[in-house]
């Protein structure tokens, strides 16, 4: 699934610490990210997304991929991690927890059927 493979990506960069050192090393990517329309750039250049994945967020309504932008801008100013969480579904979906310490976005949407999933069945050794 193309999201469940930008969610792997968000994990380590999105933890306390992370967003911490994100806000001394890069403060021009958070201030980029306090703008609309820049979760799929800012995303890319913290993480590096593949096409497919740049696509996929691209795919999620703008609305919706607005409010993920703006849960995570202000989980960020606020020093919380921001734990994602994606599951297939029928229709884009998002829906948000703040508990305090940290914030969850959970993110649900299709994906196509043609989509090549055996790229993204783990290949490690056991």
């Amino acid at each position: 699934m193309p999201f469940a493979s930008v969610v792997h990506k968000f994990a380590p960069v999105l933890t306390t610490e992370a967003i911490r050192a994100l806000k001394a090393e890069r403060p021009d990517v958070v201030a980029e990210l306090g703008q609309p329309g820049t979760l799929v750039d800012v995303a890319d250049s913290v993480v590096g997304l593949e096409q497919h994945e740049k696509d996929y967020l691209d795919a999620i309504p703008t609305v919706l991929r607005e409010a993920v932008r703006a849960t995570i801008a202000a989980a960020m100013a606020d020093d919380k991690a921001v734990h994602v969480q994606y599951s297939p579904g029928y229709e884009f979906e998002v829906r948000v927890w703040d508990y305090g310490q940290a914030v969850s976005v959970h993110i649900s949407g299709p994906y196509p059927p043609a989509f090549p999933r055996a790229g993204f069945v783990d290949a490690s050794p056991s």
